[in-house]
């Protein structure tokens, strides 16, 4: 994966350029980052695992090395020169070109109606607060009952504020940190709020 990621940087950097709020960064996810995202994954769990925002491929990587199936593995990309680069590196997943807030619809073409993880990769801090909603209720309508949305971000905060995540009756857990990452970053895991925690939010 080392080799990989570093015959990227060059390909990443330049479409970050292009459009900065499309892109998360300026590099790829690195190895330590990749792992503990794919750790956040139990392959033992039934149904198809969707990857948002998959870039050059180091986070599908990891998912694949962490025991998933490639026939299980969904990833929707938007960037057209990342996701012919997805095709030439992982022929035996199923790739979509398309836009995370329409993953519904598009996984609905596939016959998809669950799924039991999401692995997101997506620039999801400078999103609207409608484009942050959208792409969260369409994953959790999908997501079994244990199932998680997985999210990095480089710093130490939750991605998303906790008293709007609660609104959408969702709560975040932190699920790791990779110090060796360029830049540093935190894993963080979106859950439904447990009944207990409703009535807390409710009466904040």
């Amino acid at each position: 994966m080392a080799k990989l990621l570093a015959k990227d940087d060059g390909i990443f950097f330049r479409r970050w350029l292009r459009n900065p709020l499309r892109t998360a960064s300026v590099t790829p996810s690195g190895a330590a980052l990749a792992r503990l995202m794919a750790r956040q994954v139990d392959p033992a769990q039934p149904g198809p695992v969707l990857e948002l925002g998959p870039g050059t491929g180091a986070i599908t990587a990891a998912i694949l090395a962490r025991g998933v199936p490639p026939e299980r593995l969904v990833a929707i990309e938007r960037d057209e020169v990342f996701h012919h680069l997805l095709l030439r590196r992982f022929p035996g997943i199923t790739l979509i070109q398309g836009e995370a807030e329409n993953l519904r619809a598009e996984l609905a073409v596939l016959g998809i109606d669950r799924l039991s993880a999401v692995v997101s990769g997506l620039p999801m801090l400078s999103m609207t607060k409608r484009q942050q909603h959208r792409i969260l209720e369409q994953a959790f309508s999908l997501l079994g009952e244990g199932g998680g949305f997985v999210q990095f971000t480089y710093g130490p905060d939750s991605p998303l504020p906790r008293r709007r995540l609660a609104g959408w009756g969702l709560g975040v857990d932190p699920a790791g940190r990779a110090w060796l990452n360029l830049p540093p970053a935190t894993v963080w895991r979106f859950r439904r709020l447990r009944p207990d925690e409703r009535v807390e939010a409710d009466g904040k």
